[in-house]
């Protein structure tokens, strides 16, 4: 016991550092979700900020275009004295008011921004140039004669002196007012305005792509170490659940077949897992050694007797074994035809048979006049072929009557343990697939299934 408990103490816990790997491995998952989302969000303010400074870009041009549309129409009214200029220029100033549209989208995206100031101060100069336009329509429509005067220019009011001139000098001077150097320098002054604001919108949105991308490349920084260190975490508990659990195990798997100790070795629950079986191991050793070989086996075929089967049955492992039990095909006729020292010979005959084609590490009993059993250890449902070819080899050796004795053959009932198995329901469910054979035309084998009929009677061998 004391040993166990060294064994125990003794190497890594496999179960605390697998909780300890899964944590950090959680901690890193976390942080590379939060440095994933930190850069999906970097990304989409970058894409917001373009698109913001698209649409301020529009609104600047916008009130340029505008400018310059108001521009043309009153130069072309002054120059060609169609009402229709007249008109076009009083919807774009008074129903379309693309500039006034233009000042309200940049107050609501920048509204503490030089930008926003330069956009104003170029709309002042576009403003302040309307009431030149205006007076010089005004004086238009007066040189013409037109009575139909629209209501922003009915407040406008010509000097006396203009309005002494004749029709021509009028339209002369309507025509000066729109073409001279200040009415350009006017016109001037508001590009600059429009374009130093441009200049500050790039200014801005390039400091703030400058920032988003530094971040964003910090992020992927981060993202790249994070996948670097998750996959070094698995590749790490990958290797420590091997070097500590499965190449014991496996190890472990080669001992046992070769009924050998177990090297306690690894994590600290193998160990005592090891220590335990390893236990285990020498009494079944010491409780083997001390059968009589009288005792345990059948005085005539060689093979274990009952007694020997009753104490296999209680040491082996039966979750991974399959318990065979065999029966000679009408032995009972051949011990009345042949005679009983016949019977004898063919005994002897299926032991030698069985130990021919089963290995060494299976064990053989016969428990009755013709019954045998058969312990196949390390096997499981698997192996169901390999049994099969077996027990037909079995039954071309026992066809065999050079040997001056007669034929014969077997029938064998097979089940495999399970983890929840016990001898005496391995026993039963070996015995109910056996009756299935007899019942079904001997010489065979059959392999228990839930879906047979329990036997409620021994047949006849």
């Amino acid at each position: 016991m004391k040993n166990l408990i060294q064994a125990k103490q003794e190497g890594i816990s496999l179960k605390k550092m697998t909780w300890v790997m899964l944590a950090i491995s959680l901690l890193i998952a976390l942080l590379l979700f939060f440095a994933v989302t930190s850069a999906f969000r970097s990304f989409r303010q970058m894409g917001k900020m373009t698109d913001n400074y698209i649409i301020l870009q529009d609104a600047t041009a916008e009130l340029m275009e505008a400018s310059d549309f108001l521009t043309e129409e009153a130069q072309c009214y002054t120059v060609i004295g169609k009402r229709v200029h007249l008109d076009n220029y009083l919807t774009e100033a008074e129903v379309k008011r693309r500039r006034e549209h233009a000042i309200v989208t940049m107050e609501g995206e920048v509204p503490d921004s030089a930008a926003l100031l330069d956009l104003k101060e170029a709309m002042n100069e576009s403003v302040s140039l309307m009431d030149r336009e205006y007076y010089a329509m005004r004086l238009v429509l007066e040189a013409t004669g037109d009575s139909d005067i629209p209501a922003p220019l009915r407040n406008v009011q010509l000097k006396a002196e203009d309005q002494a001139l004749s029709p021509e000098k009028k339209i002369e001077l309507a025509r000066q007012l729109m073409h001279d150097e200040e009415y350009y320098e006017q016109k001037s002054r508001i590009r600059s305005n429009l374009a130093a604001c441009v200049q500050e919108l790039k200014s801005s949105v390039h400091g703030e792509q400058q920032k988003m991308e530094q971040q964003t490349h910090q992020n992927m920084i981060l993202v790249s170490l994070l996948i670097i260190l998750q996959t070094l975490a698995v590749f790490l508990m990958l290797w420590m659940i091997t070097r500590l659990g499965l190449n014991p195990v496996l190890r472990a798997v080669d001992h046992i077949r070769k009924d050998q100790r177990i090297p306690i070795v690894g994590a600290s629950e193998f160990r005592y897992l090891a220590g335990t079986y390893n236990m285990m191991y020498n009494a079944y050793k010491k409780s083997i050694e001390k059968l009589n070989f009288k005792a345990s086996h059948d005085e005539l075929t060689g093979v274990y007797n009952r007694a020997g089967f009753d104490l296999i049955k209680t040491s082996l492992d039966l979750s991974s074994s399959a318990l065979m039990l065999l029966d000679a095909d009408l032995f009972k006729s051949v011990n009345d035809t042949y005679g009983h020292e016949t019977g004898d010979q063919i005994l002897k005959k299926i032991a030698a048979t069985l130990k021919k084609n089963f290995r060494s590490d299976d064990y053989i009993c016969r428990i009755g006049g013709d019954e045998f059993v058969v312990f196949m250890v390390h096997v499981n449902s698997e192996a169901g072929g390999l049994i099969e070819r077996k027990v037909m080899q079995i039954n071309q050796n026992l066809a065999d009557t050079s040997d001056g004795l007669p034929f014969i053959s077997m029938s064998a009932g097979v089940a495999f343990g399970t983890k929840d198995s016990d001898s005496a329901e391995l026993f039963r469910r070996a015995d109910t697939a056996l009756y299935y054979v007899k019942e079904h035309g001997r010489n065979s084998c059959c392999f228990y299934s839930s879906r047979m009929k329990r036997k409620d009677s021994v047949s006849a061998g």
